[in-house]
């Protein structure tokens, strides 16, 4: 299911030849992050649901300097991104989508490092720690791009309650940036659920506002770029079944 993810925003990720985002270990279909910054006020919030056709469901909070925006995206067919309950100015629901794939997407390749052959076992919580001295981490979407330069380190805890339920982690990511150590905090959980979304064909899209995603995506080594990746696109069509016909 993440390599569906991956095909839909459409993004890549690695962090040199021992990690990929796409590790059949961690393929998850209902992530959940919160991310903030010690000794920074704001945080991104997201929750991302990928349905069995590859179609996902992401809800998106962000705080930062007294603004709140949060909002409802869909991703339909890998050529749709349906967006409500923003009242932000525009562009901030392509912003909260890059949020929510970027951190995500840097979830599982942190989760790949501590834990590289998957969940740990029912139990108690496992701690955690992997530390990686030469390869960066590159992650990127249709429309922006991130690298987190090593040295870099990440520590924290990983739980799994119980057989079936998901993995609830706590992770301090410790990074270099421009030679300065900037460290980011992460918490959710993950699951491999079986119905975690359902976006039928008969799904009115009345209400919602409709975008055509772009497929090219622009991407930059030196840092986080931001680029005009969906493009606005007013088909009309009364349904998510009638919108999955468009090309």
């Amino acid at each position: 299911m993440w390599l569906a993810v991956l095909a839909l925003i459409p993004a890549a990720a690695s962090a040199g030849a021992q990690l990929g985002a796409a590790s059949a270990a961690w393929a998850p279909n209902d992530i959940r992050v919160a991310q903030s910054e010690p000794g920074r006020p704001g945080s991104a919030s997201a929750r991302f649901e990928v349905a069995a056709n590859g179609d996902a469901r992401i809800a998106v909070e962000l705080r930062d300097a007294g603004t709140h925006t949060t909002g409802t995206i869909l991703l339909i067919a890998g050529r749709w991104m349906l967006t409500r309950g923003f009242t932000a100015k525009a562009g901030k629901e392509l912003e909260a989508l890059d949020v929510a794939a970027l951190n995500s997407q840097l979830v599982i390749v942190l989760l790949t490092a501590v834990l590289p052959g998957g969940r740990p076992a029912p139990g108690p919580a496992q701690q955690v720690r992997f530390a990686e001295k030469v390869n960066p981490i590159r992650i990127a979407t249709a429309s922006t791009s991130a690298e987190y330069h090593a040295p870099w380190t990440v520590t924290g805890s990983v739980t799994v309650p119980e057989v079936d339920a998901p993995a609830s982690y706590q992770l301090s990511f410790t990074y270099s940036q421009e030679g300065v150590a900037r460290t980011l905090d992460f918490a959710g959980s993950v699951a491999d659920a079986k119905s975690p979304v359902d976006l039928p064909d008969s799904m009115k899209v009345e209400g919602w506002k409709i975008r055509r995603l772009s497929t090219m995506p622009q991407s930059s080594a030196g840092g986080t770029q931001s680029g005009d990746g969906a493009h606005p696109a007013l088909p009309k069509v009364a349904t998510l079944g009638e919108l999955r016909a468009r090309e």
